[in-house]
């Protein structure tokens, strides 16, 4: 009878264990992989579980119901399928840290690496504070930010199958219109071309490719032209267009992909964040500064640079940002010039976007 009472006890001290006295704040750490998830859960200063379950979201869901008088901060690693989690902590108006892998530090020589040595890591710096989280978007947001980065993807697979036909077409001693003309030249030339079976065959397969990402990009133009003059979006892309050489399509790229400006906290962040900033190896007296970083979106920094040129190149441009790149220009060259105007035209809209956040706030 009294080895029952001791074992019952034991059961019972495990089972305190296992769930933290109210208002202990609770964190959840996951190793995501497309089979199973791993989580390390700490409270208290220690470790308190380790559990696997299959890659499913309402496991996560039913682990996070064991701890209902708790406050629960869930980390994981971004990556190709973890949106959901995120969306379903905002909509628990749960504290979500999703770290860049870039950002997780990685043991010189390390000889022993595993998803649960990983996710009890995570969960240290959780509770620690070290843990940086990235930028996730609502999912109305997201989706509508999908569209103008599949706009991008497009316009690559068209400027591809051009790439493709030029080629094609040079490599059986055909040249053509030099590069640097339109395609609209190059196609007219092209269908006047007299081509063997084969070689017609290829070619015509290389312009349906052509012609299809055409229509997609079309149809992602006006879906985004469309978001643009949204009643969401018509005030923001309109106080982004104030700025010459940005247009309503710039303008709504621009804007779906920052998603809150207010997440910058100044000028110079949105031009790192968008690759903008030379990179840097300085020691000592050294000074050493090489080529742009390139991080971020890079169909939205290619988007700006172009914005860039139309301001410094058209009649209607901005007297300011071209005085500044014919300054430059002479000293660095076309293409740092051209940089350095991009990084001034981003911190302008920045300043746009938040003045109309201001003013709004201020309403």
């Amino acid at each position: 009878m009294k080895k029952l009472q001791l074992v019952a006890m034991g059961d019972q001290e495990a089972e305190a264990a296992r769930k933290p006295p109210a208002g202990t704040a609770v964190k959840i750490a996951i190793d995501l992989s497309r089979t199973k998830w791993v989580y390390a859960i700490r409270w208290g200063g220690q470790e308190r579980r380790r559990l696997t379950t299959p890659a499913q979201l309402k496991h996560l869901q039913a682990l996070v119901a064991q701890y209902p008088n708790c406050p629960v901060r869930i980390a994981y690693e971004a990556c190709g399928f973890g949106y959901d989690i995120a969306w379903w902590a905002q909509e628990q108006n749960l504290d979500i840290t999703v770290i860049a892998p870039s950002r997780m530090e990685r043991t010189p020589g390390l000889q022993v690496k595993t998803d649960r040595l990983d996710a009890s890591k995570m969960a240290r710096k959780l509770e620690l504070g070290e843990l940086r989280s990235i930028y996730i978007p609502r999912r109305t947001a997201h989706n509508e930010r999908q569209v103008a980065r599949s706009y991008g993807q497009v316009l690559k697979e068209r400027k591809r199958a051009q790439t493709r036909i030029r080629s094609l077409m040079q490599e059986h001693g055909r040249l053509g219109p030099p590069p640097q003309a339109h395609w609209k030249t190059y196609n007219d030339w092209l269908q006047a071309q007299v081509l063997d079976e084969h070689l017609g065959l290829c070619v015509g397969a290389m312009l349906a490719i052509r012609s299809m990402a055409d229509i997609q990009a079309r149809a992602l133009k006006a879906r985004m032209l469309a978001i643009a003059g949204s009643e969401r979006y018509a005030r923001c892309v309109e106080a982004l267009c104030t700025q010459p050489g940005i247009g309503p399509l710039s303008a709504i790229r621009f804007i779906l992909e920052i998603g809150d400006v207010r997440r910058f906290a100044n000028a110079d962040s949105i031009a790192h964040y968008l690759g903008l900033t030379p990179s840097e190896y300085s020691s000592g007296p050294t000074v050493q500064r090489g080529p742009i970083l390139k991080c971020g979106p890079g169909t939205l920094r290619a988007c700006m640079v172009q914005c860039a040129w139309v301001a410094v190149r058209s009649k209607g441009g901005d007297p300011p940002l071209r005085e500044m790149y014919e300054r430059l220009v002479e000293r660095t060259g076309k293409k740092r010039a051209i940089v350095a105007v991009t990084r001034r035209l981003v911190r302008r809209c920045r300043a746009r976007w938040l003045e109309l956040e201001e003013g709004a706030a201020a309403a």
